[in-house]
């Protein structure tokens, strides 16, 4: 079974938490802040560190890692460290003055490709044969049910993962992302494998494309 993560608790209560499955994490997280600035609306410490722990599992030479929101690189640049080995596509919207920022502050990560282009419109242009080991999804959250066909795209083994699986009256609030994976996970009859909250009910949550579950959210 892939990694899986259940935690609950206050923010410094998760990050001690993964820093006893990864203790390098302290050290980690400070190397990605020499290369990215702050940024309020990045991930959370303690969710970049869940991030890290997600992603090092695929760390090797022929894994995948698609992220659909860049920003200004940081969660790029934490699966960049966490999985320095992996081919790493990043996903911006098209807005330059930010995605100029994000080129060059993950220009130190050779293994990551940032792209300035719509989730639905690069899984359009796609060849069909394409697949990743980690979609990190936490672009339009508006729009975030054009995010869900990427579970299509995930090799075995593969992990599904949403940040700001929030609701309304949590600290984060982000409604869309959580009805909308709340109806997805439904359909599909699955449950988290990963799931991280807070105290103030801001979440992350994660699903491993395993065999015997479905493929396509058109099912």
């Amino acid at each position: 079974m892939p990694t899986s993560f259940k935690l609950t608790g206050i923010p410094d209560e998760i990050l001690g938490a993964v820093e006893h499955e990864c203790p390098e994490i302290g050290i980690i997280l400070e190397r990605v802040r020499e290369h990215v600035p702050q940024l309020k609306r990045e991930i959370a410490t303690y969710q970049a560190a869940v991030l890290y722990a997600m992603a090092r599992q695929y760390d090797r030479a022929n894994a995948s890692i698609l992220e659909i929101g860049t920003a200004w690189g940081y969660s790029a640049a934490v699966m960049a460290e966490a999985a320095p080995k992996a081919h790493i596509v990043t996903l911006n919207q098209p807005k330059p003055a930010e995605f100029e920022r994000a080129v060059k502050h993950l220009a130190p990560y050779r293994n990551v490709l940032p792209l300035q282009v719509l989730s639905w419109e690069y899984l359009e242009a796609l060849e069909p044969d394409v697949r990743f080991d980690l979609v990190f999804v936490d672009g339009d959250h508006v729009q975030v049910k054009r995010d869900l066909p990427w579970w299509d795209r995930l090799n075995s083994g593969g992990l599904f993962l949403f940040h700001d699986y929030s609701p309304d009256g949590s600290g984060r609030p982000c409604q869309p992302v959580y009805d909308g994976v709340n109806h997805w996970m439904a359909e599909k009859n699955l449950e988290p494998d990963v799931l991280v909250v807070d105290d103030r009910q801001v979440g992350i949550v994660g699903f491993y494309k395993l065999q015997g579950r479905s493929k396509s959210v058109r099912e």
